[in-house]
């Protein structure tokens, strides 16, 4: 299976300036995701997709290829999928063809090479899927603890759970932000990373972590003194 890693790293962002070049622990943020692509053992290829000059020449000295995306879909609303499709045309433009295309989020940088091959393992064993999501498990936060207020009362999202006992919930997982594997086939025809036959990739959920604010940034701070611990 050929499989290319796309890590998207747009130059502007309002949460946190900047963020993808920002430094944590020496290093911005884009580093660590050109790490792990790095230590991959089945990826065939990586590159960063950026519209940003800076962003592009801290990628090659990191020596990460880097396609240059169109501005037109490197705003805040843009869509995500449309850079991964632009990433793949660029490719098969030059008669590259991937078989599976992995999404690398700069902002949820606590991934190995290991976890990425892992997934790519599960794509390949399930030939009747088309994506593998890599999740954590709900915790603290399941949504029998949550409510929408409505016409002035709390209405519970999962009424029949309301008053259970944490052990009584049922299984939930979350979408850590690290992983997006899809069959190349599968995203051109659902024009979408989440396509309807897809399966989990569980990971750890003490190292889940996605740079939106500042709040994020001191916890990635904090994590990565740990984390720099576990994979040495």
């Amino acid at each position: 299976m050929k499989v290319l890693a796309i890590i998207p790293a747009r130059g502007g962002s309002k949460g946190v300036p900047r963020k993808n070049i920002r430094k944590f622990d020496g290093k911005p943020l884009l580093a660590y995701s050109i790490a792990a692509a790095k230590e991959s053992k089945n990826i065939s290829k990586f590159v960063v997709n950026t519209e940003d000059e800076e962003v592009a020449e801290i990628a090659r000295n990191f020596n990460c290829d880097v396609v240059m995306r169109n501005p037109e879909i490197a705003e805040d609303h843009s869509k995500i999928t449309d850079t991964v499709i632009e990433t793949l045309n660029y490719f098969e433009r030059k008669n590259q063809y991937f078989d599976a295309v992995v999404l690398l989020q700069p902002t949820a940088p606590l991934r190995k090479g290991e976890d990425i091959d892992n997934a790519i393992r599960l794509l390949q064993s399930n030939l009747e899927t088309d994506a593998v999501i890599s999740m954590v498990k709900v915790e603290d936060y399941h949504p029998a603890r949550m409510y929408k207020f409505q016409n002035g009362y709390l209405n519970s999202l999962m009424p029949d759970y309301e008053t259970r006992n944490r052990q009584e919930l049922p299984e939930l997982y979350l979408r850590n932000g690290c992983i997006y594997l899809i069959r190349t086939s599968a995203l051109k025809r659902e024009q979408s990373l989440m396509p309807e036959k897809k399966i989990p990739l569980i990971m750890d959920a003490k190292w889940a972590v996605n740079i939106d604010t500042e709040m994020d940034v001191i916890i990635l701070e904090q994590l990565l003194k740990k984390w720099k611990k576990q994979v040495s």
